[in-house]
């Protein structure tokens, strides 16, 4: 399927907020309600929307405490299933340069990064030659 300059501008303003209503939609872009309804079951249908999520409140969620941990590690596959469905690991992306990889940890507080941390080193630290941690108390944004 391809996208005109109407679709993507509905999904630009869906993905600031997937709650946005029918006719709200209509109004920002000039596209009557039917055919704006009519656009978005397409865009369904053809698995450009995947999903409507909701932003949640880290704090409340017990997320408000994030570190981000880069590690340089052995050639072989170090990190297990175990390890990317910790509730305490948000992402894991791969990159280059020094190290191979950014971990984010989103947890309550410290203590518990601490014991993230703790378990971290006990499992995989024989794989890892270098680590680098960088904590953020508050998000800016």
């Amino acid at each position: 399927m391809e996208l005109d300059k109407k679709d993507i501008q509905l999904l630009e303003i869906l993905e600031k907020n997937s709650k946005s209503p029918v006719q709200e939609l209509s109004d920002k872009t000039g596209i009557p309600a039917s055919t704006v309804h009519h656009r978005i079951k397409k865009l369904e249908t053809n698995n450009i929307i995947k999903r409507y999520t909701a932003q949640l409140n880290e704090k409340i969620m017990g997320r408000g405490f994030s570190a981000y941990v880069m590690v340089n590690g052995s050639p072989e596959k170090y990190l297990d299933d175990d390890f990317f469905n910790h509730k305490y690991v948000s992402e894991v992306s791969a990159v280059t340069g020094n190290y191979d990889l950014i971990i984010k940890i989103q947890c309550g507080n410290l203590d518990q990064f601490n014991d993230f941390l703790q378990e971290f080193r006990e499992k995989y630290g024989r794989f890892l030659t270098q680590t680098v941690t960088m904590v953020c108390t508050e998000t800016l944004v």
